[in-house]
């Protein structure tokens, strides 16, 4: 069949939802109107019930008119106006409202006959009451058009319910109803209540449209109509502006697009309102994406660039009504900005029918329109089928395959392994982790077996642990929370006696699986196994977990893997499998073994697999923005043929398979049949596509494709993204493009993370790139900072020809000032306050050249200079040490760092002490005295600190003036403070104490190391610390405290008491001096007591 003969959809039927068809109400002669079953005693009840209510109120002077009426209807009488007086005094009542209408019908009909309760609902629907309290003295009064009050009338059950009654009723009975109803049509008020008891009779109705708008009514009273109406004529009549969607709802909705096809479109637009949130504006959508209009059509294509979820309905409407959907987006394209236009052209790709068999049998000028946009004409020929990998011909999640039933083994225990297995350097840093409110924890230990077992969970990991070792097999870890420092400190303390309690108290959070990391253990197996299938954000954590305990992994999984028990062993197989496929099968093999023949032979199939299948994976489908016309072709190399457009979106399937969490070995076959720079398109344009798309959610593997074959080109537009969508409520979209930089793994990648670390706008994202940065660090065997050495740039400047900016008939030489901001000097060394632009006299083109790689450089300088320089500065605060090999690397040798290293004074310390010296011009070390200075192999290098360098400060400054050298940041100039002798002895510095400091120069404190406490009930701040390593903590006790969320509640701040304590306190007590404390680090001292004297000094200036 050619493409003149495929049939196309029938463009003229509404595609109405089977679920919603629930909701379209019957109407006489459609539908399948349903009687209600009459229930009087029901009436009988709530009557009595607020006979005594109604009665008083009837007797309210107000009232009086409606008194009559209302007595003789509670008598018995058949009294319109007095069953109408008590329906709406009764739905007064607390209980009673919105309950009463249906009971009292039942009753009127069953007492009195359908045609006077009928009537009597319709006299009841023009009353209103004037008292809203629901208070005794409530008065009757006659509603009107501008009565907002209407409202009730549709949010009653009963009026559905009565309307589909009268609906089923035979000809006679209804006809009956109709007479008692006529009687009461004696004005617009009136009508418009009857029309909406009745409204198919259509003359009525069409009356009522045709003078309700003379009533000026409110929108309430519109919407009403609009929930009846059935006609284009009796739409015209009303004003639906108001139309909203909250007064629908979906039910309301859908029958109202069932009552009117295509004339709902302007009612449906009018819904769209700017405080709609996204799941109604998405229904919206949806519904004009099924109305066969071209307005309706056209209207959708209006909110693409509104709406994100509009995108995908329009591409469902363009495969129901592909004809319409040519005509309207080709007569959009001209002129269309690109944005739009990349819009459009993704509802026309969505489907194959749309430039094919449609497309075809369009007019010339729409052809030649879309021809033209869509640039069909310059794609390559399609590659041959045996050209086609098997991957992509034959994709084996697409073939059917037999399910083998699972070998269950009963009686096979777990292997006794338990052990602890430290990296290194951890066992140390968990000893250190910080847990707030440390104190001198012996009295705590003296007397553990008394304390609340939260408690003392805090000594076992605090106190020394000869002092509580004692009591470790008593403690059994209770539910309740734990910080994960606590349970690392604990660890770390008492090692492979505690594994068992950690793990299972690990167990209770899944934010405290970390500290599992070093633990070897059933306990610790399980519970890695289970985050592995079930806890998404902590699969990074189980990799790293079954990396590093892979051999006794599996040797305690094999036994759930081979268990009855569905949960445990679907995460068992999920932990094996990932041990298989990342240190081989034969780890698995070898576990199994150890539990017998049966076991390795009931083990195989697990790890025995075809690497294409993707096994404990979801496959994702590709949504209809997959589209092979949408999207760069993927060229074989050579560039000639290109995949055929019928396995693109399994290609596609292929990039989303493989994840961070999931190596797919189908990725690796992609790269071998495609040209790298074809994927690399593909990838960034499939990415883009899904963008455009609105971004769904369950279809984010688009971004994490990027990971496969992104380049500099794609990390950089990436980071910019990720830096932004923090502030576009796209947090965990921010986050899982981390995860991609950090996936794409170049040098270039890890700067991006870096930089987003640093400086991010969002606090949020930037922790997670800090957190990320390390993570990466770790698994090099570095640290962040290690890591940031090895990530700055050199510009290409290694070469000392690359200084050099040739114009021809003269050149210029690249320098660095004490910023790294680069400069010029011409041939004879003379600086220039500029480079010059090309001249008439200069080789044109290697003048221009020169020209733009140095403002290029200057570009690409801005940012890693501030950052350099600040880093070196954080290194002289912090002391972060360089080894000699490091340091000659990435300070001596580096293009760009040298030109700051050689204006710092350094120290070494091979164990005797530091010895200062800096570098000379031709990079060597020389001392304060011009010396030759001999760096040891086994020193380690730190920037000095003029408290470290002591008396040798001034010194090293003459040495610095002498040589003119500017220094990057303050080092030999920089203030410096201690601790007095009574400060330490004390506590108390009482130097700072009663000062009123401003409360934005006590936030400045948090750049320079500082916390802030956490806030209290009140949240209010109620102080601040820095940490002293070795010491304590340097505490402020403010008065009145920070308030949280408005800073500047109280912008001045009293240092009501400045203390050196053993505890940051937690911020939930007041300061504790500790008299005595050894100062560990005077730079830190110096460093916290130079900032805080600032501050101080900024309150006193104001």
């Amino acid at each position: 069949m050619n493409e003149s003969q495929t049939p196309l959809p029938d463009e003229s039927r509404l595609a109405f939802p089977d679920s919603w068809h629930r909701f379209v109400r019957p109407r006489r002669g459609s539908g399948k109107p349903k009687r209600m079953r009459l229930d009087p005693e029901a009436g009988r009840k709530l009557l009595a019930e607020f006979d005594a209510a109604v009665r008083e109120r009837l007797d309210h002077e107000a009232n009086t008119e409606y008194r009559e009426a209302g007595l003789a209807y509670l008598a018995g009488s058949p009294d319109l106006r007095g069953a109408a007086a008590v329906a709406a005094l009764a739905r007064t009542t607390a209980s009673a409202e919105p309950y009463v209408q249906r009971p009292l019908f039942d009753l009127a009909a069953a007492e009195h006959g359908l045609p006077f309760a009928a009537a009597a609902l319709a006299e009841f629907l023009l009353l209103d009451i004037t008292s809203p309290d629901r208070g005794s003295a409530i008065s009757l009064i006659p509603t009107s058009f501008q009565n907002h009050r209407w409202a009730r009338a549709n949010g009653a059950a009963a009026l559905d319910a009565v309307r589909a009654h009268l609906a089923a009723l035979p000809d006679d009975e209804y006809a009956a109803v109709l007479d008692a109803l006529a009687a009461l049509r004696t004005d617009p008020m009136r009508r418009f209540a009857v029309s909406l008891l009745v409204p198919d009779e259509t003359d009525w109705l069409d009356q009522v449209c045709a003078e309700f708008q003379a009533q000026r009514p409110r929108m309430e009273l519109a919407n009403l109509l609009l929930g009846v109406i059935t006609t284009p004529g009796q739409l015209e009549g009303v004003d639906h502006s108001g139309a909203y969607l909250y007064w629908f709802r979906t039910a309301g909705l859908a029958d109202l697009v069932h009552r009117l096809g295509v004339h709902a479109v302007p009612v449906v637009e009018s819904m769209f309102t700017t405080w709609l949130d996204g799941d109604d504006r998405k229904t919206l959508c949806r519904t004009l994406a099924m109305i066969p209009s071209d307005a309706a059509f056209d209207r959708l294509l209006d909110h693409l660039d509104r709406d994100p979820g509009a995108i995908g309905h329009a591409m469902e409407a363009a495969a129901r009504f592909p004809q319409r959907a040519l005509r309207a987006v080709a007569a959009r394209l001209s002129g269309a900005e690109p944005a739009a236009r990349k819009r459009l052209l993704t509802v026309l790709f969505s489907d194959p029918l749309l430039l094919g068999a449609a497309l075809e049998r369009q007019s010339e000028e729409v052809r030649e329109t879309i021809a033209a946009a869509t640039g069909l004409a310059d794609r390559v020929p399609a590659a041959p089928a045996e050209a086609v990998p098997a991957l992509l011909a034959s994709p084996p999640w697409k073939r059917a395959r037999p399910e083998a039933a699972p070998v269950v083994l009963k009686g096979l225990m777990p292997l006794p392994i338990s052990r602890v297995v430290w990296a290194e350097g951890e066992r140390e840093a968990w000893a250190e982790a910080s847990v707030s409110g440390e104190r001198d924890w012996t009295e705590d230990a003296e007397r553990i077996a008394e304390l609340a077992p939260h408690h003392q969970v805090r000594v076992l990991a605090c106190a020394p642990p000869e002092l509580t070792a004692h009591f470790l097999p008593e403690w059994q870890p209770q539910p309740g929370y734990i910080s994960p420092e606590v349970l690392q400190r604990l660890l770390a303390a008492h090692g492979d006696a505690a594994a068992e309690q950690v793990a299972t108290a690990a167990g209770w959070d899944a934010s405290m699986r970390g500290v599992l990391a070093p633990i070897a253990n059933l306990t610790a197996a399980r519970l890695v196994a289970d985050a592995l299938v079930r806890l998404k954000t902590m699969r990074p954590m189980a990799f790293a977990w079954l990396d590093r305990h892979a051999a006794d992994a599996a040797a305690l999984l094999v036994p759930d893997a081979l268990g009855k028990a569905k949960k445990p062993r679907a995460a068992a197989e999920a932990a094996l499998r990932y041990i298989a496929a990342h240190r081989g099968p034969d780890t698995v093999r070898d576990a199994a073994g150890r539990y017998g023949p049966d076991a390795a032979a009931a083990i195989e199939p697990l790890v025995d697999v075809d690497p294409f299948l993707p096994a404990g994976v979801t496959i994702p489908e590709p949504g209809p923005w997959v589209s092979a016309f949408a999207l760069p072709q993927l060229l074989l190399p050579g560039g000639e043929r290109a995949l055929p457009d019928s396995v693109v979106r399994d290609a596609a399937t292929v990039l989303a398979l493989g994840t961070p969490d999931y190596e797919y070995a189908g990725v690796a076959v992609l790269a071998e049949t495609c040209d790298r720079a074809s994927l690399t398109r593909f990838s960034w344009a499939l990415f883009e596509q899904w963008l455009t798309a609105g971004a769904p959610w369950d279809q984010s593997w688009a971004l994490t494709q990027l990971m496969h074959f992104g380049d500099d080109r794609t990390v950089r537009e990436l980071q910019a993204l990720v830096a932004r969508w923090p502030g576009e409520n796209q947090h965990h979209r921010a986050v899982k493009g981390l995860q991609v930089l950090g996936a794409i793994g170049t040098e270039t990648a890890l700067r991006a993370i870096q930089h987003i670390g640093e400086k991010a706008k969002f606090s949020a994202i930037k922790e997670e790139a800090r957190e990320q940065i390390t993570a990466i660090a770790q698994n090099l065997g570095l640290s962040a900072e290690q890591l940031a050495d090895r990530l700055v740039p050199d510009f290409g400047l290694r070469d000392e020809a690359a200084l050099v900016l040739d114009y021809g008939p003269r050149q210029f030489k690249v320098g660095f000032d004490e910023q790294l901001k680069p400069f010029v000097t011409d041939a004879d060394g003379k600086p220039r306050k500029s480079l010059p632009k090309p001249a008439a006299k200069d080789d044109a083109d290697l003048a221009e050249a020169a020209y733009q790689r140095f403002a290029a450089l200057r570009k690409d300088l801005r940012t890693v200079a501030a950052d350099q320089v600040k880093r070196l500065e954080r290194a002289m605060v912090t002391g972060r040490a360089w080894t000699p090999a490091e340091f000659r690397e990435h300070l001596v040798e580096h293009p760009l760092v040298w030109h700051l290293a050689r204006r710092l004074v350094w120290t070494a310390d091979d164990g005797a002490g530091p010895v200062a010296f800096r570098l000379a011009e031709d990079r060597t070390c020389t001392g304060v005295e011009e010396d030759e200075f001999a760096l040891a192999d086994t020193a380690l290098v730190r920037v000095a600190h003029p408290v470290v360098l002591g008396d040798e400060t001034a010194a090293w400054a003459e040495v610095f003036a002498d040589y003119e050298i500017v220094q990057p940041f303050p080092q030999l100039g920089r203030e410096t403070d201690a601790f007095t002798d009574e400060e330490v002895a004390t506590g108390h510095l009482t130097r700072f104490e009663g000062a009123s400091v401003p409360v934005g120069a006590l936030l400045g404190l948090v750049k320079k190391g500082w916390t802030r406490a956490p806030a209290l009930d009140a949240g209010i701040e109620n102080g601040m610390w820095c940490a002293l390593p070795g010491t304590g903590y340097l505490v402020l006790d403010l008065d009145p405290g920070i308030t949280v969320g408005d800073v500047n509640d109280h912008w001045i701040q009293n240092l009501k008491q400045v203390v050196l304590s053993r505890s940051d306190m937690g911020g939930w007590t007041r300061a504790q001096a500790t008299p005595g404390l050894t100062i560990g680090d005077p730079v830190a001292a110096s460093e916290a007591l130079t900032a805080l004297a600032r501050a101080v000094a900024a309150g006193a200036d104001r």
